[in-house]
């Protein structure tokens, strides 16, 4: 049965803070908990986990917003489970961030925490909603809110980050699926498979690889390959080896090729596709190779403010997808996701990886500019001049409208015969006696229009990013790199300690919403610092979360007065 947790506004005789002096409880309330509790852990919509509860009378759910975000603090700070229990009972930061005042109150096992994400992980895949995402969603609107800040203008980058699987090669991959395909038979079959086919079974799959030389990999593969056919016939009779029946079939498809329902052989490794299974234990994870290096496992895109007059910049969109997903298709979902939050996107600085058809299109739907710091494509390799060194106008629904060449020269614009064709006439006494003409300029000499420019509005879309890409934008852009830096720091090298798509988006969702605290928290402590250096002026949110926290002190100071003499009543008596 779902119950929300309004313990935290009910202060209890045994709150921590009457035990405090006062400057030790300022502290506490100015650091990073503080924020913490009244930015995430008092705005946590424990509503919309109501969900993953029965609807009976039955026994209460514990504190959702104390499991959310204690999970949040666990992945913001890297904690393991064990660290974020002895972090919940002994620290009193975390125990004041997330609304655990009294020492005399239990805290949620290991248990509850792990069955709480097993709730949110089946939720999500049966509806496609990731509570976690909701939270972080509520959260930061309400924050961007709070402080007015401008969403107009953001700035965007990917990170790879790596699966918690075991790197291994192919034969490894192909003997797991085998050894968890025969796990999932009958015991009576598992025994008759374990004595029938002992070398593919018994052993450890690196302990197989080990023992074999290199010209022996390819027939073992090809034998392991015949096994599998067998196994999934098999399996095909079971209904409760759904799982690995999929398994089983997903390699035989990927790694082999059948041909008339029997015959198998083994596919070339450059003909195995990057999206193939990496890992039995994660099937959603994807390879990819960049910049020289291999990655197993998923993107995570990160999208955060950057106008300059924000007075703080916060982390306002995550998308977690397989490490092949083009940068362009992640910049589509993230204006999809911010514009039905409300948020009106009017720039997007971004890099290359981000140019193409798609990712102009999401932004044209948007009324959104795309400003990258470079462009893929659209240089001249020739003699002739690339589209870049002309100087490009076009209206706001990116219809072309005027041509300005490298010597300064203006030509109107006008729809060519061809659908996508756009052709500039220029004067012919101009372009005769420029140094250029026939050269390096691309304007061609035609029988009856004259100097005329032939271009395509692809070609014109690409030469207005070029325009764009300005140095401005390095500068502009490499703030997100940091913000990158900040979310993955705590995955050592890169690697999540986590597998599958929804867990992984459950962690660095956590992550991100913890670095948006940090930013607020170095905010805040500058402005009361300002305050009271030289008593200037500072937002009206920070004078009224400064009043909130000079009441919330003066009120627990009065009960530790009322509970004192309450105290001496009584002994008296």
């Amino acid at each position: 049965m779902f119950r929300e947790n309004k313990q935290q506004q009910q202060p209890s005789f045994f709150n921590s803070d009457f035990l405090m002096p006062d400057k030790m409880r300022q502290q506490l309330h100015g650091s990073w908990a503080g924020v913490f509790r009244t930015e995430v852990f008092m705005n946590i919509p424990e509503d919309r986990f109501a969900v993953l509860y029965s609807e009976t009378d039955s026994r209460p759910n514990a504190p959702i917003n104390v499991l959310v975000g204690g999970e949040m603090l666990k992945d913001g700070f890297g904690w393991s489970d064990e660290e974020l229990e002895r972090h919940l009972q002994f620290d009193l930061q975390t125990r004041y961030a997330l609304g655990l005042d009294d020492l005399t109150q239990s805290v949620p096992t290991l248990r509850t925490f792990q069955n709480h994400r097993r709730r949110v992980r089946e939720h999500a895949e049966r509806s496609g909603e990731n509570l976690y995402e909701v939270v972080f969603q509520v959260v930061t609107d309400k924050q961007i809110k709070q402080l007015t800040l401008k969403v107009g203008w953001q700035r965007m980058d990917s990170t790879q980050l790596l699966s918690n699987i075991a790197l291994g090669s192919r034969l490894e991959l192909v003997l797991r699926v085998l050894q968890q395909g025969v796990a999932a038979l009958s015991e009576e079959r598992q025994a008759i498979w374990r004595q029938e086919h002992a070398p593919y079974v018994d052993k450890q799959p690196r302990h197989i690889c080990y023992r074999l030389k290199n010209e022996e990999v390819p027939a073992y593969l090809q034998q392991t390959g015949q096994l599998l056919v067998s196994l999934l016939s098999e399996l095909e009779r079971q209904e409760e080896a759904a799982n690995a029946r999929a398994l089983v079939a997903r390699v035989l498809r990927e790694q082999y090729q059948i041909e008339d329902g029997e015959k198998i052989t083994l596919r070339q490794a450059k003909d195995v596709a990057a999206d193939s299974l990496q890992s039995p234990h994660d099937p959603e994870a994807t390879y990819r190779e960049k910049n020289g290096e291999r990655y197993r496992g998923y993107v995570a895109n990160i999208s955060e403010t950057c106008d300059p007059e924000n007075p703080v910049q916060l982390i306002t969109s995550v998308q977690i997808a397989s490490n092949n997903t083009d940068d362009s298709e992640l910049l589509a979902q993230s204006l999809d996701e911010q514009a039905e939050r409300g948020h009106k996107i009017d720039k997007m600085t971004v890099d290359g990886g981000y140019t193409g058809p798609k990712a102009e299109e999401a932004c044209d739907a948007h009324g959104a500019e795309l400003h990258p710091s470079r462009v893929r494509g659209g240089k001249s390799q020739g003699e002739k001049w690339g589209w870049e060194k002309y100087s490009w106008q076009v209206t706001e629904e990116g219809v072309p409208e005027q041509v300005s060449c490298p010597q300064g020269e203006l030509a109107i614009l006008e729809p060519g015969r061809k659908e996508g064709r756009w052709v500039a006439r220029f004067a012919e006494d101009t372009c005769s006696a420029c140094p250029f003409f026939q050269k390096g300029c691309r304007v061609e000499v035609r029988k009856r229009s004259g100097p005329t420019l032939l271009v395509t509005k692809r070609a014109i879309q690409v030469a207005v990013l070029h325009q764009r890409a300005t140095k401005e934008n390095n500068g502009i852009r490499a703030g997100v790199e940091a913000t990158i830096r900040s979310v993955k720091h705590v995955f050592a090298g890169g690697k999540l300690p986590v597998r599958g798509l929804i867990r992984s988006q459950m962690v660095v969702l956590g992550s991100a919403l913890v670095v948006n605290v940090h930013r607020l928290a170095r905010y805040y402590f500058e402005q009361a610092s300002q305050l009271d250096e030289n008593g200037s002026e500072i937002s009206i949110l920070s004078l009224f979360l400064l009043l909130i926290a000079h009441l919330t002190a003066v009120s627990h100071r009065l009960g530790a007065i009322f509970e004192r003499r309450w105290v001496l009543q009584t002994n008296v008596a």
